[in-house]
């Protein structure tokens, strides 16, 4: 049962304020203890009884709920994976593919997830980190991908990759994606990546503009270590991000490691969420009725 919510709004975004506050009042009187994330908060003109948690804080909540977009949903997520706090996503404009309550259902649908009408989907992650030699420079997770890519004015990069210590190809590219069965909705699926069912246990690597046309997306065992090497010898030759955030910039003598978080996300849904659905809306697929 659920006694303590976080509630989370998009970074910097003002026209949070009303939502928030609604859904704020809405849980306190239920009885329910609310604390807004900080930043949420700073963008609520008038002051408001709710705790705040600061990132340094020790998270102490039952379940996170977010109003926004997938952007804000992924900061959100990726916070709550250490702590395995479930997260629900409240969408505030276009259909998302992780926050798939509308922002005019919100109360209904979040008092069924109250009253423990729900299901908890667990969400493979990623993490990645960059070595020299035995030194750990950087280490990070994500939820939809880890992009190694080449800086707007450089060249394309050369890279090869290994999978558990077997050597895989080797490629010019303007990058390579590496993505969850979550992410491949994502970056990914522009590359012209394959959606994966978040139900599967897999990781995709996806070449992005390959000087070379055979090289083709890979789908791999979720259990697989990835590990890149970069032969472009600049500075600031290529960057690694996690989650479409840039997170470092690589000169070129460094391995870079991607395997499999032992973190996952626990997404909440209602009992009305259908992932082909949201597929069909998101994508705009054909309807049932137009096939026959």
């Amino acid at each position: 049962m659920f006694k303590t919510i976080g509630v989370f709004g998009k970074f910097q975004d003002a026209s949070v304020e009303a939502p928030v506050k609604a859904l704020a009042q809405h849980l306190e009187q239920k009885g329910l203890r609310v604390k807004l994330g900080h930043t949420t908060a700073a963008e609520i003109t008038r002051e408001l009884p709710q705790e705040l948690l600061h990132d340094a804080m020790h998270v102490d909540i039952d379940l996170a709920i977010v109003i926004g977009g997938d952007g804000t949903m992924l900061h959100v997520a990726r916070k709550m994976a250490d702590v395995q706090v479930p997260v629900v996503g409240v969408n505030r404009g276009r259909l998302g593919f992780l926050t798939d309550i509308p922002l005019n259902n919100m109360l209904s649908e979040i008092d069924q997830i109250l009253r423990g009408e729900y299901s908890i989907e667990h969400r493979m992650m990623l993490d990645v980190t960059v070595r020299r030699g035995d030194e750990a420079l950087y280490h990070q997770s994500a939820l939809n991908d880890i992009v190694i890519g080449r800086h707007a004015l450089e060249k394309l990069i050369s890279w090869q990759v290994e999978v558990d210590q077997q050597f895989v190809t080797s490629a010019r590219s303007d990058g390579v994606i590496i993505a969850t069965p979550t992410g491949s909705t994502a970056y990914a699926l522009s590359a012209g990546g394959a959606i994966m069912h978040p139900g599967t246990d897999v990781i995709s690597m996806v070449p992005v503009s390959p000087h070379t046309l055979s090289n083709r997306p890979i789908t791999l065992p979720a259990s697989s270590v990835l590990s890149f090497t970069i032969h472009n010898r600049t500075e600031n030759c290529a960057h690694v991000s996690s989650d479409g955030l840039i997170g470092y910039s690589l000169v070129g003598d460094e391995t870079v490691e991607i395997k499999r978080s032992s973190h996952s996300v626990k997404l909440v849904h209602t009992r009305s969420y259908n992932y082909f659905a949201m597929l069909r809306a998101k994508l705009g697929w054909g309807s049932e009725q137009e096939t026959r």
